[in-house]
């Protein structure tokens, strides 16, 4: 076939131009509802911001609106992040101990009466290369996670130290060797069989099918960490509780 200078599209090719055309109508979109669902959230905070202020401090109604209050502040956050969710993540560096202490802080606002959270923390900074935002949000998954396997009650813990892994540790961890910030959650609950722990982080599988559970929670925790260049491991046993671990690289 001769050349005659113009580009000719294949036949048997699908034009791009109309999906091009739907994916920027799509994504202009995406941004009016983000738009107009940070209005809602600037509603809920003020009203939340006024809220607090006519009630006594120290109070469960001011701590509770307080909590309202950081949950909407962190929705607002979120929200702007799902413009682009194909964007990398700010990789810190955060303080986790700090990010530690605020999660605990709206779990035992969430968890019920009979279960106690318990943090320990050292009093040096542990700076991680990771997304603070995403680092709390992972955290309250695994918190919820471990309120729920306490029905009857129990102790929930959450730790954070520095960790330096060796090369066969880090082996083991299909990590590279060097220093990491290990952020626990542990439980007292009723744990997990070896064949529920194998599926654990497995996307919409839960031991909660129709009340309440997505399966969601231990995958994104998962998700979060690797994304970040770290390690979840869980370990547990049937009557003896879970612990969730994320190995997050330091800063």
């Amino acid at each position: 076939m001769a050349f005659d200078g113009f580009l000719h599209p294949d036949p048997k090719r699908p034009d791009t131009s109309d999906a091009e055309a739907r994916l920027a109508a799509l994504h202009r979109q995406a941004g009016a509802l983000v738009h107009d669902f940070n209005n809602l959230l600037t509603v809920i905070l003020n009203a939340n911001e006024a809220l607090a202020a006519q009630l006594p401090q120290g109070s469960t109604g001011r701590e509770l609106a307080e909590a309202a209050q950081a949950a909407a502040e962190r929705g607002a956050e979120l929200v702007g992040r799902l413009l682009d969710l194909s964007q990398d993540p700010a990789q810190g560096p955060v303080d986790c101990a700090e990010a530690v202490a605020a999660t605990a802080r709206r779990a035992r606002l969430a968890a019920p009466r009979s279960v106690t959270v318990e943090v320990r923390l050292t009093d040096a900074p542990l700076m991680g290369a990771v997304d603070g935002a995403g680092l709390e949000s992972a955290l309250l998954n695994l918190c919820v996670n471990a309120s729920h396997a306490m029905p009857a009650g129990g102790v929930m813990t959450l730790t954070a130290q520095a960790r330096t892994l060796d090369a066969a540790c880090a082996q083991g961890l299909a990590l590279a060797a060097g220093r990491y910030i290990v952020v626990t959650v542990s439980d007292t609950g009723v744990g997990m069989s070896q064949e529920v722990l194998a599926r654990a982080t497995e996307p919409f599988f839960s031991t909660r099918c129709g009340r309440g559970g997505t399966g969601l929670g231990l995958c994104g925790a998962r998700d979060f960490v690797e994304a970040a260049g770290g390690r979840l491991v869980l370990a547990s046993r049937e009557g003896h509780g879970t612990t969730a671990s994320l190995y997050l690289p330091h800063a």
